[in-house]
């Protein structure tokens, strides 16, 4: 089992994922399997509803797997009704099939106080006794789980307080002890939603009364415990008054609460605000002590006994009927229609994911945002690296999210975490999909095909707002189609502006961005801008490294279509370059005595080809690869890249290193050379074991003239060493791969209005 937080391949809002494994053989046939079960469940569940036995024969090919789903659909609909026993029924449910046989995945709305582990646990046991014939102890175990569901309960504040965001298009987040986290980054509150005990406000009575005699105001010397007013502030605004009478003591009874938010007096509201104010508060309770709240507290000498920071909602949830208190109290959080939202890029695809998110972020910074980033290469905030693991994941999103500095997020955004997790948002202002070509990672999670895989990327672009757009590579016939995905607008973005599908988009008055003329290209509709020549971009060496103009192409886009100033984005694509600051391990090339060393992260059969590509620009006379892969890759994928090594090179180093990944020793170094075995150009083959050994043999003998791909996995690593090399060899050094032109940019004074 596994909660899916965020959108995800599924749906567009929280689910519980469940994998039923139904791979042994049942006892008996399923015809009397499924009387045992509709005999059973209905007398331990009257009301449950459950699917239609499957009308076919046993001698019909797929007699067992409809059966096993059917079996499958019979333990998600179980689940489904003790959830409605203990709480509320989930609207959505849904099974699919696996790759592997017997293997179902089952998923429901996630609602969030239902112990949906022991639901599930629940239901498994309920058919194994109904098949058994078997008595179970349901009432029992339904009182077990709705003790759980009442200790995972949000507050009744939480629950008003999301509910409220929601229809605000507010995104909130639960955190632990009932925090809530209303909007992202620096457009954040966080309200605590538990409900404080009396006398739980400064410890501190000394300064509480040196801050309010600041303000004019005067503080009792205890905290009062007997018959007192309270008044909830927020956003300088007093929401709602309560008179309190401490029930009787010994037996038992709550305190006697009154809403008399309409008796008080104007002073008294104006005191209790100075109160807040004095203290530097945004949100509190005050607490008065005085007989008559219709007069001023000057003239009967009432006193403040304390004020609260994090106010007891739930009192007046319970007591204040008009105006709704949860919507009230939003109000003043986010008043004049804000939401509390920040941008939200989210990139995807198979290759140039980090590059595009690294630009993107790059250009923010630039136009004056404080920028929280996440990637393949770790977590950063504005400059400062925070995090230096694999952060292409949901916890990494919502790490960044959480942050109150965060003006803008650049969210790289990996097939492993929407399988995990879901996306780490609600939704995103930007989606880009880079490309999908021949895949990565087929094979895991049961994303077996390159159809499969597009489902599972185009997540993000179902996650696009409704003001928000899809920057889409026009030339990948996987990635476009998503587009009738996108509840906003869409971005085509291609090399060739004349392809058939920008073409037909610009039609229509839709955005492109494209090249023509060794120009970068942005056009809305009819109407285009030339926004930087290639010579000025370093990424795309003078344009001849295409598909680093295509993520120069998605990256200029995203930038546009957020607002950013034509200016800002030349700026961001002339000071990008392929170097191991701005782009570490991404195709970055260096001078070795003579001989030309390229250092690149790609690790699939699309990135190799992209690359070679590449690098048939580069001046050589013989070329050489130093390769391997994850050991987590099928065989057939680990086999197409030898191949494509074999037709390319001269010669191959194969090393294997620690991410073998449940291979045995050999196994990917074997699989690879099988590929090579059918070059029709490699002349030498080695195997070393450990990356730099590998690098270190190769650099050794290599010669003036040659070209060395180096494929380099563990990026840090590879920066560490290549700086490591640098700083000590003269005989290495980072060519520039074009030079800079000294022109202005062509003025684009509409550009970003039809952007928007």
């Amino acid at each position: 089992m596994r909660a899916l937080l965020g959108p995800n391949l599924w749906a567009d809002f929280p689910l519980v994922e469940i994998w039923c494994d139904l791979s042994d053989p049942v006892h008996g046939d399923w015809w009397s399997v499924a009387a045992r079960l509709r005999s059973g469940l209905a007398s331990l569940l009257p009301g449950l509803a459950l699917p239609r036995r499957p009308s076919v024969s046993p001698d019909h090919p797929q007699y067992r797997q409809r059966c096993e789903r059917w079996l499958a659909e019979v333990l998600l609909e179980t689940i489904r009704g003790l959830s409605a026993e203990i709480t509320e029924q989930p609207i959505f449910s849904a099974v699919r099939g696996t790759s592997e046989p017997g293997v179902y995945r089952l998923a429901l709305q996630l609602v969030e106080e239902t112990p949906a582990e022991f639901c599930a646990k629940t239901a498994l046991d309920l058919i194994r006794a109904s098949l058994a014939g078997a008595d179970y102890p349901l009432a029992a175990r339904l009182d077990e789980l709705r003790a759980l569901a009442r200790d995972a309960a949000p507050s009744p504040t939480c629950v008003a307080l999301m509910a409220a965001a929601r229809l605000r298009g507010i995104p909130s987040r639960r955190l632990p002890a009932d925090l809530l986290q209303l909007g992202h980054g620096a457009g954040q509150r966080r309200v605590l939603c538990q409900s404080a005990a009396v006398g739980a406000g400064t410890a501190n009575r000394a300064l509480l009364s040196a801050l309010l005699a600041s303000a004019g105001l005067c503080c009792t010397e205890a905290a009062v415990t007997g018959l007192h007013h309270r008044v909830l502030i927020a956003g300088r605004r007093a929401l709602a008054t309560l008179a309190w009478q401490p029930g009787p003591g010994g037996n038992g009874s709550g305190p006697e609460i009154t809403d008399v938010s309409a008796l008080v007096h104007p002073e008294v509201r104006a005191r209790a605000l100075d109160a807040v104010r004095a203290l530097g508060l945004d949100t509190a309770e005050v607490r008065l002590v005085t007989a008559d709240i219709t007069q001023p507290l000057e003239s009967q000498g009432g006193l403040i006994s304390d004020v609260v920071p994090d106010p007891p909602l739930d009192l007046y949830l319970d007591a204040v009927r008009s105006p709704p208190i949860a919507e009230s109290f939003l109000d003043t959080l986010y008043p004049d229609g804000t939401n509390g939202r920040i941008p939200i890029v989210a990139v995807s695809g198979t290759n140039g994911k980090t590059t595009v998110t690294r630009l993107v972020a790059h250009g923010l910074r630039l136009a004056g945002h404080f920028v929280g980033m996440t990637c393949t290469d770790g977590i950063y905030l504005a400059d400062r690296r925070i995090d230096r693991d694999d952060c292409s994941g949901p916890r990494s999103a919502r790490r960044v999210l959480l942050n109150p500095q965060v003006e803008a997020a650049v969210l790289e955004t990996a097939r492993g975490g929407i399988l995990r997790e879901g996306l780490g948002f609600d939704r995103c202002d930007v989606a880009v999909v880079t490309n999908l070509g021949e895949g990565d990672h087929l094979g895991l999670g049961w994303i077996e095909t390159l159809e499969a895989l597009a489902e599972l990327k185009q997540t993000i672009v179902r996650a696009v707002a409704p003001a928000g757009t899809a920057v889409l590579n026009a030339a990948d016939p996987l990635v476009a189609p998503m587009a009738s995905h996108c509840q906003g607008r869409v971005l085509f973005f291609g090399i060739d502006g004349e392809l058939p599908l920008i073409q037909a988009h610009r039609h229509a008055g839709g955005l492109a961005a494209f090249v023509r003329d060794e120009a970068l290209i942005l056009a809305a509709g009819q109407v285009e801008w030339p926004l930087l020549s290639l010579p000025r971009i370093p990424l795309t060496g003078g344009g001849r490294i295409g598909f680093q103009v295509e993520n120069c192409l998605a990256g200029a886009a995203a930038l546009w279509v957020l607002g950013l100033a034509p200016e800002t984005i030349g700026a961001a694509l002339e000071t990008f370059g392929a170097d191991l600051d701005k782009s570490p391990g991404r195709f970055n090339v260096l001078s070795i005595n003579g001989a030309t060393a390229v250092f690149d992260y790609g690790h699939n059969a699309s990135a190799l080809l992209a690359m070679i590509e590449a690098m048939q620009h580069l001046p050589h006379r013989r070329r050489i690869a130093v390769y391997s892969a994850a050991g987590d890759r099928r065989d057939c994928d680990l086999i197409r890249q030898g191949e494509i090594l074999g037709s390319a090179f001269d010669r191959v180093i194969l090393y294997e290193d620690h991410y073998t990944r449940g291979r045995l020793p050999g196994e990917i170094m074997a699989l690879f050379a099988q590929g090579l075995a059918g070059g029709d150009r490699v002349k030498e083959i080695e195997t070393i074991h450990g990356w730099q050994h590998a690098v270190e043999a190769t650099l050794w003998l290599a010669q003036p003239g040659d070209l060395i791909l180096v494929q380099a996995d563990a990026i840090d690593e590879t920066v560490e060493y290549v700086r490591t090399r640098l700083a000590t060899n003269q005989a290495w050094q980072e060519p520039r791969l074009n030079a800079r032109v000294p022109t202005t940019a062509a003025p684009l004074e509409q550009a970003t209005a039809l952007a928007q």
